[in-house]
């Protein structure tokens, strides 16, 4: 008759098992992609059963850089996938065989208009559609908040959520409300991995506005509404509030007041103006910058410039943003020189990176009629971290506003039928 286990033996086994899977964790943390981490899976089920919890891939996302597999042009369908011979470009072609960037699977919307894609983050998409969606910068025409319509969805997985309309009576007291604008939000860390948050900007004569939509509540609030005399500055007129840059917890506005950003901060719920660069850093007052997060967790600022006397676009200057003083003056931390090959522009930014539009030098802008005789455009990654600049793909098409997809969404959205 076999002897009863050993009550010590009864008590180290299951610490025994739980520290093997934390030592797991541990090794797998360290492996450099999430190509490694799906092949190590493959070995055994205990290595998959670690791998695949959603608590351990959330702290291999926040520890590795989400592969960039591609972009979504703005206001448009479609997604253009990097090509070889970057690194991602298999994963890439396999995301754009699998997922629907149609968007077919969401049904049409009350103004039986197309669906348009307005932001990426996070392996989702949102898409908006609105009366007629061309009077979107026609201020002659009214077109008001309530009116626009809403979907969070999954390409990959064909998921959706329809949002509800923004209640009137939230509305209402505050007269006419005009350019609103969409975006998401990215998940929180201590937030549950199912949940989102779209946040849409407005205002009028005399106030700024912020609508956040919740999924946990399924409803629509105002988060904040400062007036503009509170924030020490004036309303743009009938200028639109450009697409905002989100970087280290806050939405940055540029381009729309001489040496200042815009800045919402989404954990606060706050708006705020603080200092930008001088304008006489600037090449031409509407050179676009980009505003991406720093390894340290510092907002950094990309603007051209030059050092030569020819101001040529080849130079990319670098500024520490210093949110925590909005009336001191940001400093330069860095130049970076570009390839002269190529006059740059930029239309994107991603988690650690910048994304560049680059036009031969010479070549026109490439309308429809022209494609066929220009040369291709190349569109770049450069990691803010190494300075490393690394070519895409190259197209005939030149997009200005895109959205870099990377990451992959998980299964938080109900299946939709």
């Amino acid at each position: 008759m076999a002897s009863p286990p050993s009550p010590i033996a009864d008590l180290r086994a299951p610490r025994l098992l739980s520290l093997t899977d934390e030592l797991l964790e541990e090794i797998f943390l360290r492996l450099p992609t999430p190509t490694d981490l799906a092949r190590a899976s493959t070995a055994c089920g205990s290595f998959r059963r670690v791998i695949t919890d959603r608590g351990f891939l959330r702290r291999f996302e926040a520890v590795h850089t989400p592969p960039f597999v591609g972009f979504v042009p703005e206001g448009q369908d479609g997604f253009y996938p990097a090509q070889p011979p970057y690194p991602s470009a298999p994963l890439a072609r396999a995301v754009a065989n699998a997922a629907d960037f149609s968007y077919s699977f969401v049904p049409i919307g009350r103004w039986l208009k197309p669906w348009r894609p307005r932001d990426h983050r996070q392996g989702r998409v949102l898409l908006e559609c609105l009366p007629k969606y061309d009077d979107r910068y026609d201020f002659k025409r009214v077109v008001f908040l309530m009116d626009l319509e809403l979907v969070v969805c999954d390409p990959l997985h064909r998921r959706y959520v329809l949002l509800p309309s923004v209640p009137q009576e939230i509305t209402a007291q505050h007269g006419r409300i005009v350019d609103f604008d969409a975006f998401l939000a990215p998940a929180g860390q201590d937030e549950e991995e199912t949940s989102f948050k779209v946040i849409c900007t407005a205002r009028n004569k005399t106030n700024l506005f912020a609508f956040v939509f919740s999924s946990v509540t399924g409803r629509w609030c105002i988060a904040a509404s400062p007036s503009w005399s509170s924030l020490g500055t004036e309303a743009p007129g009938y200028r639109k509030l450009a697409y905002p840059d989100y970087a280290c917890g806050c939405f940055y506005w540029t381009g729309h007041w001489v040496g200042k950003l815009l800045v919402f901060d989404a954990r606060k719920m706050e708006f705020s103006i603080v200092n930008s660069v001088p304008s006489s850093y600037l090449i031409e007052s509407s050179s676009k910058s980009g505003i991406v997060g720093g390894a340290e967790g510092t907002p950094l600022m990309f603007f051209f410039g030059s050092h030569r006397e020819d101001d040529s676009l080849d130079v990319l200057h670098i500024t520490k943003l210093n949110t925590s003083e909005p009336s001191g003056q940001q400093q330069m931390e860095k130049i970076i020189p570009l390839a002269r090959q190529c006059r740059y522009s930029i239309c994107g930014v991603a988690e650690g990176f910048l994304f560049l539009h680059g036009i031969p030098g010479g070549q026109p802008l490439a309308h429809r009629r022209q494609r066929r005789n220009v040369a291709n455009r190349e569109y770049f990654l450069l990691d803010v971290r190494t300075s490393e600049l690394e070519k895409v793909c190259e197209m005939k098409h030149d997009f200005f506003r895109v959205h870099p997809f990377s990451g992959f969404a998980p299964s938080l959205l109900k299946p939709c039928v």
